[in-house]
């Protein structure tokens, strides 16, 4: 028999209840004292009865107070319980957001130029290794006054950067052979028919011209900075801190630039720190001063990034870059690479400068000659994603070295003419174009690596 009935909107409701209609139920009458009151006068119920009413010598108001604090401490238990399912529920649903609707990258499989016939697989990747390219252009010229080539080890918690100067001499068909006007060329050609350029992509083009030329393969992804995007970035983790070194003070009208932070420790707004990665005015060194000044706010920016206060920041982030940048990474691709990059510690990021013999003049223009064989130990060390090491077959490199050009090729492009303001007064006109030889240029390597510290 059922003692009691199941609960149904606040009453109880059963079989064993009596005919004759229930008291009235009093206000200082106790649940249980009202339902047994409510039941049939029968052994069971009056032993049921005794069981409630003969032990306690307790006034009604008492046992009614009693059970109401329990009846708190019972619904306070089921509200928590409910809340902690609650955000069971919503943490289940978050790891499944962030583990199946984040999306790594392609990874590119063309493999090392040179080094197999068109339309064959290369083997032989690094797991979970990817390549990107970060060009920055001037508001003026529309050059790529900043380049740099990542390689993010995500298996192995690894992401390094290695900058190429502006100026460094290419091998490209142009009269100005310097890194950040492979971008501009095609840029500006590419709508005029006729040209060479017309109909290309200009990112693709500097992939070619330059990327591959330099690395040996083409990377991954590419990322196309906008100021405005850097800006907002730092603004949404809250700012950066940064020991800046000298007082800052520039002023360009036609640039909109206009540039006054003091010397000493600060957080920068946004705008503060796209100022300094654009400053060069007052370093001795040029612009291989403002990459090592580049560098230094980077490794600030990605030490900030590493803090678990800006942790929920990531999805922001990621949205501003795909707003604001022009990039072949998809918005979960973006998403994955933070979610990997906040695994990181500190000492896990590392940028670096490519390495140079020298900087000097040609034809009355600056530039900056590579150290080949240093480059080349470079790439293999913290860039290659293949199994194969880069040699000096992969790529398409020229420097001067002692008065004369040498050449991975043995050839430059356009031959020695075609640069911008060639003079045969000039002592270079004269000079050879020789081929490069590894290992036979005993010359001090002059590389620089850059952890971000002072």
């Amino acid at each position: 028999m059922q003692l009691f009935g199941g609960k149904k909107k606040g009453k109880h409701s059963g079989t064993a209840f009596s005919s004759q209609p229930p008291r009235r139920r009093n206000d200082d009458y106790s649940e249980e004292l009202f339902l047994l009151d409510s039941l049939d006068d029968t052994p069971t119920t009056s032993a049921v009865r005794q069981q409630y009413v003969q032990p306690t010598n307790k006034k009604v108001e008492e046992i009614v107070a009693e059970r109401n604090k329990k009846g708190k401490k019972k619904k306070a238990g089921k509200v928590i319980l409910i809340i902690l399912l609650v955000l069971a529920i919503l943490a289940a649903g978050a790891y499944v957001a962030v583990e199946y609707f984040l999306d790594p990258p392609d990874q590119n499989g063309d493999g090392l130029d040179g080094t197999k016939p068109t339309g064959t697989q290369v083997e032989g990747r690094k797991d979970g290794v990817y390549t990107f390219l970060v060009a920055g252009t001037d508001q003026i010229s529309n050059n790529t006054d900043t380049i740099m080539i990542g390689s993010f080890d995500t298996k192995n918690g690894k992401l390094n950067v290695v900058s190429i100067p502006r100026d460094t001499l290419t091998n490209i068909q142009h009269e100005v052979k310097k890194a950040n006007a492979a971008y501009h060329y095609a840029s500006y050609y590419k709508d005029i028919e006729g040209s060479s350029y017309y109909g290309v992509d200009p990112i693709q083009s500097m992939r070619q011209e330059l990327v591959k030329s330099m690395l040996g393969f083409d990377v991954d992804s590419y990322v196309l900075v906008n100021l405005e995007a850097c800006e907002q970035v730092v603004d949404a983790i809250g700012g950066v801190e940064f020991d800046v070194p000298l007082d800052m003070n520039y002023d360009s009208n036609k640039q909109d630039l206009h540039i006054h932070i003091n010397k000493g420790v600060q957080t920068l707004s946004g705008e503060q720190f796209v100022q300094i990665m654009r400053f060069r005015s007052a370093y001795s060194g040029g612009d291989l001063d403002r990459i090592e000044m580049q560098h230094k706010l980077l490794k600030a920016l990605a030490d900030q990034m590493l803090t678990l206060g800006n942790v929920p920041n990531a999805a922001k982030v990621a949205q501003i870059v795909s707003d604001n940048m022009q990039t072949d990474l998809s918005v979960e691709n973006i998403a994955y690479f933070i979610k990997e990059f906040i695994k990181l510690d500190k000492e896990d990021v590392q940028f670096m400068t490519m390495p140079k013999i020298e900087a000097g003049n040609v034809f009355g223009y600056s530039y900056v000659f590579t150290d080949i064989d240093a480059w080349l130990d470079m790439v293999n060390e913290y860039i290659n994603p293949w199994d194969t090491d880069v040699t000096v077959n992969n790529v398409d490199i020229i420097t001067v070295k002692d008065g004369n050009f040498y050449s991975t090729t043995g050839e430059l492009n356009g031959g020695i003419s075609s640069f911008l303001s060639y003079n045969t007064n000039d002592s270079l006109a004269y000079a050879q174009v020789l081929q490069w030889v590894p290992s036979t240029n005993t010359q001090d390597k002059d590389v620089t690596e850059n952890d971000g510290t002072a």
